[in-house]
Order: structure tokens, then sequence, then C-alpha cells
């Protein structure tokens, strides 16, 4: 199936998150596109590390790369929202 061999690939994994950090850098909006991006980096990394046997196996399947996309992606995302939050000053126009 193509999708088993496009998303069980590492070197997929990383041009989706190149793509998607190169979006990022258009967007500018630092909570959508950029966790993502980060998280397909990981699992392109994972991925190829697996494939090079630099490790032992933790995703053994394209859903299962998926799932950890989003679930580290939303991760990131809460995370980045945070910082930035903290990182807000108070304005001197809000009274």
């Amino acid at each position: 199936m193509a999708v088993d061999i496009i998303l069980g690939s590492g070197n997929a994994w990383l041009i989706i998150g190149l793509l998607l950090c190169i979006l990022e850098l258009s967007a500018g909006n630092l909570i959508f596109f950029l966790p993502m991006g980060v998280s397909a980096l990981v699992i392109g990394l994972i991925l190829k590390l697996q494939e090079s046997n630099y490790i032992i196996t933790l995703i053994s399947d394209w859903v299962f790369s998926a799932t950890y996309w989003a679930i580290l992606a939303l991760i990131l995302s809460i995370v980045l929202n945070k910082v930035i939050q903290a990182k807000e000053t108070d304005d001197v126009n809000r009274y």
C-alpha cells in the first residue's frame, strides 16, 4: 500500500517536518505549523535510527507513527502556548 510505504519511511517524515517548518516561517503564527513540523522531524529521526538499527523498534507501523506524531504535536503546542503566554508583558494600554 502506498500509505504504508510513504508514512513508514523516515525520509518522508523528515520532508514533511521540513515543509511544515518552512510553512511556519511564512505563516508566523507559531502555534500551528511549528509543533507539527518539529514532531514530524522527531518521528522521522526515530524512524531513520530504526532503519539504521541504532535503536530498537519503537514505531512498527504507519498508524503508530501518525498517532505518535499527533500526540507529540499536541504536547508541543500546549507547551509552546504556555511559554508564549508566560513571556507576554503587561500592556500599558490595558486598564
